[in-house]
């Protein structure tokens, strides 16, 4: 699975989903050759890069951008039995790299008084959406800390105009970006609005790709901390825009956890519906 996009305005339009990305396309009389593309799957699900660097060869940025996630998939991965996070997990002390994530994902902790909280892996587990175990899921994090990495080394690399998604993680360079919201409907794709993206990220948090319905409802696949359970919500989908990926992502989870429709400036917030 991709992203859709769109050739409008000069710039693909990047349609974004929830929990995954959707099957994509280029819309129009044909790409823009100023614009590069990249394409890969880590993290269990599709990225996608665009940029503009004409001296910049798309097979060497995609190597770099998947030797990346690559790396950070091994940092936190809880499927993985040979991963830091699993090690750790297990008793072994946490690598300098999984200590970062770990004081990130704290450091959220503490500024979503809660609602975001890595410490529920076996709730995970019990919902169906982990292995067994005791100890940390980065999940709610982890895919939002690979997108900053990756902008990092594309920054590094001279490359500043970029659009980059990981699943439903987003960040976008110095250059605007339109990016279009999907709506929380499992039963079609559909555009319900359009964002300008520059310098900023986003991540969206719903519950309409990974569920389970019972009597009582909508079963998410996101853990609400207070009550080691499943939120339980009608098909809904919250976005948020933040300085960085991370971020959005972490706040993004705490909100779908709580309802709550704003978050402290300067993050963006956006639920559907």
């Amino acid at each position: 699975m991709t992203a859709l996009f769109h050739r409008r305005a000069a710039r693909p339009l990047l349609l974004l989903a929830s929990l995954v990305v959707l099957t994509g396309w280029l819309i129009g009389k044909g790409k823009s050759p100023s614009i590069r593309r990249c394409e890969g799957h880590a993290m269990g699900c599709a990225w996608t890069l665009l940029y503009r660097a004409p001296s910049h060869s798309p097979a060497d940025v995609s190597a770099e951008v998947q030797q990346i996630l690559d790396r950070w998939e091994q940092v936190m991965s809880t499927w993985r039995e040979d991963s830091d996070l699993s090690r750790h997990n297990r008793g072994a002390a946490p690598s300098p790299d999984l200590q970062r994530v770990i004081r990130l994902a704290e450091q959220m902790h503490d500024a979503t008084s809660g609602a975001f909280d890595p410490r529920i892996l076996p709730a995970v587990h019990r919902a169906g959406f982990a292995p067994a175990g005791q100890g940390l899921d980065l999940s709610g994090i982890g895919k939002g800390f690979a997108v900053d990495r990756v902008a990092e080394h594309l920054r590094a690399r001279g490359i500043h105009d970029f659009l980059f998604q990981l699943a439903g993680e987003t960040i976008a360079g110095d250059a605007p970006w339109e990016v279009a919201l999907e709506a929380p409907d499992p039963t079609q794709r559909r555009i319900t609005r359009t964002l300008t993206l520059q310098n900023r990220a986003l991540a969206t948090s719903g519950n309409y790709r990974q569920y389970i319905t019972d009597n009582n409802g909508i079963h998410s696949h996101i853990i609400d901390p207070r009550t080691s359970l499943p939120v339980v919500r009608p098909f809904s989908a919250v976005t948020v825009l933040a300085p960085d990926a991370a971020t959005a992502d972490a706040w993004s989870t705490a909100l779908f956890v709580t309802g709550a429709r704003q978050a402290p400036p300067p993050l963006e917030v956006i639920w559907q519906p």
